[in-house]
C-alpha cells in the first residue's frame, strides 16, 4: 500500500471513531505554535495518529494548575491516598539536574512501540511523526510525557528537544532514557527520566501515537492530566478529581504545619498528632485540642484522614467531601451550589460587625505575606478581617481563615458576581466591593448574603441600601470625616455606616461616636514596611492599639 493510500485509509478510520465518539480527538493546539502548524493542529480529528477521546471533559485551569504546583509531591500523593486513587507516583522517573526547577504542567502524551520495519514504513514520518504531533502542543504550562519500551532506551536528545525548548515547554517525562544531557541542561526545562544513555533509539523503538492514554512508570497518564514532578519525583493527578486532590492536600498541610511548629516548641514523639493519618480527628484528641488552640475548628479537617472504604479507584471515591477546601456540611454543599445562605448565618454576620466594629482590611502587593500579616493583626485584637482580591495569595488566604473559629473572614475588591462567587467558594462570610455595583449588590442579596459596596454620597450611601446592601461602605473614609458621618446618619437612621481607608487611631473613637456603625482599617493597621520586613510583632502592636481605641469609644 502506497504511503498515500494509507493515510487516506486511517482517516477514514479517525472520521468514523471521531463519529463513533462523538467527541473532539486530541487536545486543542497550544497557542506557542506557528500559525500554520497551529492550524493544521485543529484537524487533530482527521490525523490517523492523535487519538481520542484521551482528554478527560473536565480540565484543569492555569489558576488551579498553579495551585497544585504550588504544593510538594508528597502533600499531592497523601490527598491522592486520603481519596483511595491508584498509585500515582510515576516509578523510578528521576531529576535529571538536582535542585532544576519544579515541573508543573498539563500532560501531553507520546507512546513509543518496539521497532518493527512495516510499521515503521507505514507511518507518518518528519513533521508529521506522531513525536512532533505531541511537541506542537506544548507550552509553558504543558509536559510531555513519553512512554518508552524499555527504562534504557533513548526518547530522544539534543536536537529533537530543542523544539520543547522553543515552544517553552514545562518539562519532559519519561520511563525510558535522554541522551545528550549537557545540551538539554541548558535549555531549562525540567526533564525527569529513569536514566541517562549514549545509544541512539531508532532501531530499537518509534513514537507512534500522540496524545492517548499511556502507562509511564507504571502509571496510566490521560492527557490533560496534572504533572507535578520535584527532586522527590514525579506524581499524576487525574484532571477528573484534580480540585478535590488540591483541597484535601492542602488541608492535609495546613494540619502538618500546625503540628511541626508545635513539636519544634515543644519536642517529643510525635505519633501522638497522628490520628489525622489514620481516622478522622477524635474530639478531645491532642490533635483536636492543638487545632482548638490555632483557633482552628478540628471539624472541619474531618476528611483530611484517610477513608478505608475508598480503595478502588474510580468507584470507591465519595462524589463529595468535606475537606477543609470544601469545608461545609452536607446540606451547606447543596446550597452552595446556588450560593444561598440560611437567615442565621446572614444575621451573624451583622452581628459580628455590631459586636466588634472594627475590621481589618488587608491590603498588600508582598507575595506570600497575607496569611502572616493577617494572623498577627487577629493576635492583636481584631476579630473581623478582610482580605482583598488585588492581594497576592488572596483567596487562599481566605480558605484558611474560613476554617478559623476565633474570626469572621470576609473578601474585598470584589467588581463582578464571578468575583463573589470566587470569594463564596474559598469560604468567605461575607463580600466587600469599592464602589456601588448594582448588580453584585442585588445578586448577594438574593443570596442572603451580606454586601458591603462602597459609597461616597448620601444617595449611593442610601441606594446600597435600597439594593440590598445591610452595611454600606464609605470609601474612602478620611472623604467626609466624623461630622459629614453624624449628619448622614441622622438624617439617614437606616444606614449602617462603614467607613473604610483613611481612618486613624486618632479618630476612630470620634467616628464611632458620630454614628458610624464600624469602621475598616487599611493603613493604620499593616504599615507595608512591616509587612516587608516580616515583622509581624509590629502590626499585632498596632492591631492591640486599634482595638484599644475601637472599644474606648
Amino acid at each position: 500500500m502506497s504511503h498515500a493510500a494509507h493515510l487516506r485509509r486511517a482517516l477514514s478510520r479517525a472520521l468514523s471513531r471521531a463519529s463513533a465518539a462523538r467527541a473532539p480527538l486530541g487536545p486543542v493546539a497550544n497557542p506557542g505554535a506557528t500559525p500554520d502548524r497551529a492550524a493544521a493542529l485543529k484537524r487533530d480529528a482527521l490525523r490517523a495518529y492523535a487519538t481520542g477521546p484521551a482528554r478527560h471533559e473536565k480540565q484543569i485551569s492555569d489558576d488551579l494548575l498553579a495551585k497544585l504546583g504550588g504544593l510538594s509531591t508528597q502533600a499531592l500523593i497523601d490527598g491522592l491516598w486520603v481519596m483511595g486513587w491508584p498509585t500515582s507516583h510515576v516509578m523510578g522517573a528521576r531529576p535529571l539536574t538536582e535542585g532544576q526547577k519544579k515541573l508543573v504542567g498539563r500532560a501531553v502524551t507520546l507512546r513509543f512501540v518496539p521497532q518493527r520495519p512495516d510499521i515503521a514504513a507505514s507511518k507518518p514520518a518528519g513533521m508529521e511523526s506522531p513525536e512532533y504531533e505531541a511537541f506542537e502542543q506544548t507550552g509553558p504550562n504543558e509536559c510531555v510525557v513519553m512512554e518508552s519500551v524499555g527504562p534504557w532506551e533513548s526518547v530522544g536528545g539534543d536536537i529533537k528537544f530543542l523544539r520543547l525548548a522553543q515552544l517553552k515547554c514545562a518539562g519532559l517525562v519519561t520511563d525510558g532514557s535522554v541522551r545528550d544531557t549537557a545540551v538539554l541542561r541548558e535549555y531549562g526545562f525540567p526533564v525527569f527520566s529513569i536514566s541517562t544513555t549514549p545509544r541512539q533509539g531508532p532501531h530499537v523503538h518509534q513514537p507512534w501515537e500522540a496524545n492517548g492514554v499511556i502507562t509511564c512508570g507504571g502509571i496510566v497518564v490521560r492527557p490533560g492530566d496534572a504533572i507535578i514532578g520535584d527532586q522527590d519525583g514525579v506524581v499524576v493527578i487525574p484532571a477528573s478529581h484534580a480540585q478535590e486532590v488540591y483541597d484535601i492536600a492542602h488541608s492535609r498541610e495546613i494540619v502538618e504545619d500546625i503540628v511541626k511548629t508545635e513539636l519544634a516548641t515543644n519536642p517529643g514523639p510525635p505519633g501522638k498528632f497522628y490520628p489525622f493519618v489514620s481516622g478522622k480527628i477524635k474530639k478531645d484528641s491532642p490533635l483536636c485540642k492543638l487545632l482548638a488552640s490555632k483557633g482552628y475548628d478540628s471539624s472541619k479537617f474531618a476528611h483530611t484522614a484517610a477513608n478505608p472504604g475508598a480503595r478502588a479507584g474510580l468507584g470507591g471515591i465519595p462524589k463529595s467531601r468535606n475537606t477543609l477546601g470544601a469545608r461545609r456540611s452536607m446540606s451547606q454543599q447543596v446550597r452552595h451550589k446556588s450560593y444561598m445562605r440560611t437567615d442565621a448565618e446572614f444575621n451573624e454576620v451583622l452581628d459580628q460587625f455590631a459586636k466588634h466594629k472594627a475590621c481589618a482590611v488587608l491590603r498588600t502587593g508582598v507575595e506570600g505575606a497575607a496569611y502572616n500579616a493577617m494572623d498577627a493583626a487577629v493576635q492583636g485584637g481584631f476579630k473581623l478581617v478582610e482580605f482583598t482580591l488585588t492581594t497576592p495569595g488572596c483567596l487562599d488566604a481566605v480558605s484558611r481563615f474560613a476554617s478559623r473559629t476565633d474570626v469572621l473572614t470576609g473578601c474585598g475588591t470584589v467588581l463582578n458576581i464571578d468575583d463573589a462567587k470566587r470569594a463564596l467558594d474559598a469560604g468567605s462570610k461575607f463580600i466587600v466591593a469599592p464602589i456601588l455595583i448594582p448588580e453584585v449588590v442585588e445578586w448577594c442579596a438574593a443570596n442572603k448574603i451580606v454586601c458591603i459596596p462602597g459609597c461616597q454620597t448620601p444617595s449611593e450611601l442610601y441606594r446600597a441600601y435600597s439594593l440590598g446592601a445591610p452595611v454600606q461602605k464609605l470609601f474612602p473614609g478620611v472623604a467626609g470625616g466624623p461630622n459629614w458621618v453624624r449628619a448622614v446618619a441622622s438624617a439617614l437612621p437606616m444606614l449602617r455606616i462603614n467607613p473604610t481607608s483613611g481612618v486613624e487611631i486618632d479618630t476612630a473613637a470620634d467616628y464611632l461616636r458620630a454614628g458610624a456603625a464600624s469602621l475598616g482599617f487599611v493603613a493604620p493597621a499593616f504599615d507595608q514596611n512591616a509587612i516587608k520586613a516580616g515583622d509581624w510583632d509590629a502590626i499585632s502592636k498596632r492591631a492591640t492599639e486599634i482595638i484599644a481605641a475601637v472599644k474606648a469609644a
